[in-house]
């Protein structure tokens, strides 16, 4: 916790008319300007000067609390205490403060709590001392305690947001989410735009399985402040839940600000999270082809990524190497090549390519792993092998998957059991959560000689995160229990969700037990046939179009009265407002607006298409000009081909009969919310 800039504000309060000496005045000035070690100079001078300067040193002590260092940071707050005169009340107050966070730091907590006594008997109106305490007890799982301070600074100001989303939070941590939602709302209702009520409440409707209530309040958090990572990473987990509503928002977001590049970024993760490669590769390629070097490099990354995923290994290897070229001291795309070289079957350059990455980060356990499985798996380098494992593990303790491949490689190649068990029985103390990729206590487990365990264990995994990868983990598992009819089906379900790895599979002796049946060699070859075909059509991926795939789309709407809505849009790239119309059968044009798109490009002579009867509102029939709209855009959805009328009314709005628009999906009017929501057939 780092409380600096609320007591730089209140001392600040305390303080602000007083005149101080050049040395303390240049050293304030240089902290305010992030210029910390200037303000350390200039402090250090000030108390060299005169040693009981209590300002200087409460400065002084606030930038070594940033900066970490503890010892330092104590020294200077005790002498501040010491020094600042009784009657300071509210600056001995905000002094007692920084060193209760102080020894919150290095764990001492009895008198972490006997400052934050004394800040309280100092200054019992000052609901922040409450709302920090509040942050303490709720890091320590002291619910009833945070709680209870929480409601203390309400009782000092009602008009707080701050203790309603931190009893929000408490709630949601004790599982008490009707009251989370209670207390949430309230904060909403006080600060519309207040972040933090939102991403709590939207954790609250989440765990409660209201995921769309989930998803609305996490991307308006996310429109509030779209700079937050943590943010879009919540918005994403959510949207696994209701993805088409999820690219309703992402896609109304592109059309009404088609500049901003952040949408198109956030899309293509959706469409990698739905597992469409060719959608995401093509937004990638738009960002790609409008960033600076500076980006581009991670842009590209991102890219190969995506490739990689859909078995197109040359190209993904062809973005690593183009980002390589631009940042070459990055050691991640260096290792990330070396996996997609492996994927290839290319063992010795990917070895190279995590060589590599060692020399540049030798410090990351994962480049040791993945270079020893590569030295013992595929190029039966055993000893190499091991020395890269044992590296790996003495960087970090609590990567599983290490354990597992020495574990193997004790068992199989030294034949040392005891040491083997060792290396399976520390898989169970890291183990623990089910994670979306990367489990594997399940193996440690069957290893262990309880299949049974392992088996619960394995579909714990498979009923949170049903992927490729844990349906191929699923094959490997039951292959290596020599339970073949089960491993095939799993194998099945991987390439039915798009597993593609076949080098891989063709080397991985975890499916030596069916290797050999007629069953999984038409299986393989019958999917291999699949994605080749899809291979085929992927390479050309940049240059084609994405599916389009039956979605929800909400649109907001501005009510017109008589039945009718307003709703920008945009016909062959002209921006235009449509009235969608729910007693008109068709959908109509003025010839004003008909013959400004014609005059300037936006339809051609070969778009119209002859003549036809419409009905309008008032039950009347109408003959005119039938045209083709070859592109129409509204939140998002796009629509291609659209047969309209021109009627001879040069006052005429461009109007969207129900009918008419129902052709393209289902219709939901919300006058409440006023949202049009249209659900959507497959491509047109």
């Amino acid at each position: 916790m780092k409380k600096t800039l609320l007591l730089i504000a209140v001392l600040f309060t305390v303080l602000f008319c007083k005149a101080q000496s050049y040395n303390y005045d240049q050293g304030v000035k240089a902290y305010n300007e992030g210029e910390y070690d200037k303000a350390l100079d200039y402090f250090g001078r000030e108390i060299n000067d005169n040693p009981k300067a209590a300002l200087s040193l409460y400065y002084r002590a606030i930038i070594y609390n940033y900066q970490d260092q503890n010892s330092f940071a104590l020294k200077d707050i005790n002498d501040a205490i010491k020094y600042i005169s009784s009657k300071e009340k509210k600056m001995l107050s905000v002094a007692h403060q920084l060193r209760a966070d102080i020894y919150y730091k290095i764990e001492n907590y009895e008198k972490t709590f006997e400052d934050y006594a004394i800040a309280v008997k100092l200054s019992p109106a000052d609901p922040d001392i409450y709302i920090d305490r509040a942050q303490i007890y709720f890091d320590l799982e002291q619910y009833s305690k945070a709680e209870n301070d929480y409601r203390q600074a309400l009782k000092i100001d009602e008009s707080l947001v701050v203790p309603y989303a931190g009893l929000g939070r408490n709630y949601i941590n004790e599982k008490r989410y009707i009251e989370a939602e209670k207390v949430l709302n309230q904060a909403i209702k006080l600060s519309p735009d207040y972040v933090g009520g939102y991403e709590y409440r939207a954790k609250a409707y989440f765990e409660q399985n209201k995921y769309e209530e989930a998803i609305e309040d996490i991307f308006y958090c996310f429109l509030l402040d779209d700079s937050d990572k943590h943010i879009r990473n919540l918005f994403l987990t959510y949207s696994e839940k209701n993805y088409s509503l999820a690219f309703s928002k992402v896609n109304a977001q592109i059309f009404s600000k088609p500049e901003k590049e952040l949408w198109y970024f956030v899309r293509a993760q959706l469409f990698e999270g739905k597992y469409n490669y060719r959608a995401a590769i093509l937004d990638y390629t738009k960002l790609i082809e409008l960033n600076d070097v500076d980006y581009k490099a991670t842009l590209l990354s991102y890219r190969a990524k995506c490739y990689s995923s859909a078995g197109l290994y040359e190209q993904s290897i062809s973005d690593y190497s183009e980002a390589i070229s631009i940042d070459s001291v990055n050691s991640y795309y260096y290792g990330y090549r070396g996996d997609a070289k492996r994927l290839m079957g290319n063992y010795k350059g990917a070895k190279e390519d995590f060589t590599k990455a060692i020399a540049i980060e030798p410090r990351e356990s994962w480049f040791y792993y993945r270079r020893g499985w590569i030295e013992e798996e595929f190029l039966k380098n055993n000893e190499a092998g091991l020395n890269d494992y044992n590296e790996a593990i003495s960087i970090n303790k609590e990567y599983a998957y290490t354990y597992l491949q020495r574990g193997r490689l004790y068992e199989v190649k030294f034949n040392n059991p005891i040491k083997a068990k060792e290396d399976y029985t520390s898989i169970l103390q890291y183990d623990t959560i089910v994670l979306q990729s990367g489990n594997c206590r399940q193996y440690a487990l069957f290893h262990l000689g309880r299949g049974d365990e392992a088996i619960v264990w394995l579909n714990k995994i498979i009923e949170q995160y049903p992927t490729e990868g844990n349906y191929y983990d699923a094959t490997c598992l039951y292959s290596l229990m020599n339970k073949q009819n089960e491993a095939l089906a799993k194998l099945k379900q991987a390439f039915e969700k798009g597993y593609r790895d076949f080098i891989h599979l063709a080397d991985d002796d975890d499916v030596d037990n069916i290797r050999n049946l007629a069953e999984f060699k038409t299986l393989v070859a019958e999917w291999k046939t699949v994605f080749d075909e899809s291979f085929k059509k992927d390479s050309v991926v940049k240059k084609e179009e994405p599916k389009v795939e039956a979605q929800t789309v909400s649109i907001p709407m501005k009510v017109s009265g008589g039945g009718t809505y307003e709703v920008p849009c945009k016909i062959n790239e002209l921006k235009l407002n449509l009235i969608f119309d729910t007693g008109a059968s068709d959908i109509t044009i003025s010839k004003t607006e008909a013959e400004f798109m014609l005059k300037n490009d936006y339809l051609s002579k070969n778009d119209i298409t002859g003549t036809s009867s419409y009905m309008i509102a008032n039950g009347d029939i109408e003959i005119g000009t039938t045209i083709v709209f070859r592109k129409v855009e509204f939140g998002g959805l796009i629509l291609k081909n659209v047969k309209a009328s021109v009627i001879d009314n040069k006052n005429a709005p461009l109007l969207f009969g129900q009918s008419a628009l129902s052709k393209y999906g289902k219709i939901t009017i919300d006058n409440e919310k006023k949202m049009i929501t249209i659900t959507t057939k497959a491509s047109y």
